[in-house]
């Protein structure tokens, strides 16, 4: 009876340790089959590239309305305060004359033109005035407008009605449009003026430092990734796979660099299969196997 129950026990054993194993080695093939299905092999295609510039200015109210003192007197009222958010037509301040020791005429009274914040409050109660003085600031809460400027060079590269993205130092992004190019240079400086204007956003303020990328430069060629590019005793190469599946450094030139890209002027051609994923230990007439590529 005991031979029987070790017999049972051995067998069992050796069961689980076969399955063990064959698991184990469909878990190896799995593995195998999944590098090989990462794609080492580009095939070199036409694609369209953009060189851009960067310019940058610091974000305006679109509107801003600096609201006078219609005529001379004294300031008998003053309606708002810094900071406030006020409606068009809301009451901002009133002036007396001053003539008019017996309070007989009615003062004149001030009233917004634009929905808005109140940015500045330059006069008090009681001051005494002339006509035309700036007294109450408003500005509006309908988008912002920047200004910046660009080179002679690249001025005319650039679209006014074109779709802009800004970015701030913290990595926020707004959209906006580019509205106008100056006609005229600074002819000191050769720099043209852009305009851009951007809606209301409540992730941005007033006075805060933008960058805007500017595309410019449309170029249409192969690109590869840099880090795909081998240099050699002052000269470039690429390995290329070639129709036996081995592959083979090619000399290339290189031409315009576009972020992480860059243009190959001569030595890969259109549909040509070449490394993309380089591990430094490449030999010429090293076999790859790469299916589908």
């Amino acid at each position: 009876m005991c031979n029987w129950r070790f017999l049972f026990i051995f067998i069992t054993a050796g069961v689980m340790l076969s399955a063990g194993a064959a698991a184990a080695q469909h878990s190896d093939r799995q593995g195998q089959s999944q590098d090989r299905s990462g794609s080492t092999v580009g095939i070199a295609e036409i694609s369209e590239q953009f060189r851009t510039i960067s310019v940058g200015g610091r974000l305006q109210p679109k509107s801003r309305i600096v609201h006078m003192t219609p005529k001379s007197g004294y300031v008998s009222a003053v309606a708002v305060v810094e900071g406030q958010l006020i409606e068009e037509g809301q009451s901002l301040f009133s002036i007396r004359r001053k003539d008019d020791v017996l309070n007989i005429y009615k003062p004149s009274v001030v009233y917004a033109r634009i929905s808005g914040w109140v940015s500045e409050v330059l006069i008090q109660v009681e001051d005494e005035v002339s006509e035309g003085r700036p007294a109450v600031v408003i500005i509006g809460t309908g988008g912002y407008v920047l200004e910046s400027n660009i080179s002679d060079k690249d001025s005319f590269k650039v679209r006014v009605g074109q779709k802009v993205t800004a970015h701030t130092a913290g990595g926020t992004e707004i959209t906006g449009t580019l509205v106008n190019r100056s006609k005229e240079p600074d002819y000191k400086t050769g720099l043209f003026s852009l305009t851009f204007h951007f809606p209301n956003n409540r992730r941005v303020y007033v006075g805060e430092f933008v960058i805007i990328d500017l595309p410019v430069d449309k170029v249409k060629g192969v690109f590869i990734r840099r880090d795909q590019v081998v240099r050699r005793y002052g000269k470039y190469f690429i390995w290329i796979v070639n129709p036996n599946q081995e592959l083979e450094a090619r000399e290339v030139l290189l031409g315009l660099t576009y972020g992480d890209l860059v243009m190959i002027d001569q030595g890969l051609e259109t549909g040509e299969k070449y490394l993309a994923r380089l591990t430094g230990r490449e030999k010429e007439g090293a076999k790859i196997d790469a299916p589908g590529a």
